[in-house]
């Protein structure tokens, strides 16, 4: 039988643990909850203070609709779409049950369904670094972008301090994605000649990017004005061994914030930009670049 396909993985993957994206969001004890609370209010607050009421929001890999429901309530005229059938089932569900009107799809994020220029915002949390190229995907959202309209992107920090405090473990995470294919099968490999269990049937995360650098490549893709932001520091695992409780991560994120020169070694960083033609990227950007 044919290996399935890194996509068929990955909708397995979010259709499955539906339930358990839609809960993290109320336990913000733990670390992953804690960041995702974090970027969801972020990215709420940005919104809000950006974009007028009744502005044209989309969400591309909006899971189970948390932020874009919220996005909603307060007015907006909203849309989201994922690729897993069940994400999109669940905030459906939630859209009904709170009395709102959404247009929710089934949509790969490189192929919007939706007109040139439909949004005056277009959000995507957590879903470039699950790509292994994203170009596509910014090619399709700059398109779907009203002229000056703005983009609000997430994406793991190569530079987040949690990754060289976890050393050697997060090794297979800094080298690369190459490294990472050669690491999986030599453990493989390890795993079948020693009888435990392999499974090569799961969702691969871990793309990650220079603050910086990611800066440059949202302007080379059409986006002006692109600044950056960590939200979160952590969870620290001393070597890869978690030495440390998610409450003290958190404490620890929650001083780090404060500290403006640390900002580009977070762990997620939420990057935001504004739509532009890429011949009138000024001289000064293009310098930049």
């Amino acid at each position: 039988m044919d290996k399935k396909s890194q996509q068929q993985i990955t909708i397995e993957h979010f259709d499955k643990t539906v339930d358990f994206w839609h809960r993290i969001y109320e336990q913000r004890e733990t670390f992953t909850g804690y960041s995702l609370i974090k970027q969801h209010e972020f990215t709420v607050q940005y919104i809000t203070e950006h974009a007028s009421i009744g502005a044209a929001v989309l969400d591309v890999g909006c899971g189970a609709g948390i932020t874009i429901l919220e996005l909603a309530q307060r007015g907006y005229q909203v849309s989201g779409v994922d690729l897993a059938p069940m994400m999109i089932e669940k905030a459906q569900e939630l859209a009904r049950k709170q009395g709102l009107s959404c247009d929710l799809r089934v949509a790969s994020a490189d192929r919007l369904p939706y007109d040139n220029e439909t949004f005056d915002r277009v959000i995507a949390l957590g879903l470039l670094g699950n790509l292994r190229d994203d170009a596509v995907c910014l090619a399709e959202i700059w398109r779907v972008l009203r002229p000056q309209g703005q983009i609000l992107v997430s994406v793991p920090n190569f530079l987040g301090m949690d990754r060289w405090i976890a050393v050697p473990r997060s090794l297979p995470l800094i080298l690369g994605h190459e490294f990472r294919v050669r690491y999986r099968k030599f453990l493989n490999a390890v795993k079948r000649f020693t009888g435990f269990h392999r499974n090569d049937q799961i969702v691969r995360f871990g793309r990650s990017a220079v603050p910086s650098r990611y800066t440059s490549h949202l302007r080379q893709h059409g986006f002006a004005e692109v600044r950056y932001r960590s939200l979160t520091f952590g969870p620290f695992f001393p070597f890869g061994m978690p030495l440390v409780s998610d409450a003290t991560s958190i404490r620890f994120s929650e001083r780090l914030c404060r500290y403006r020169l640390l900002n580009p070694l977070g762990n997620i960083v939420i990057f935001h930009g504004k739509k532009t033609d890429p011949r009138w990227i000024s001289e000064i950007e293009l310098a930049s670049l």
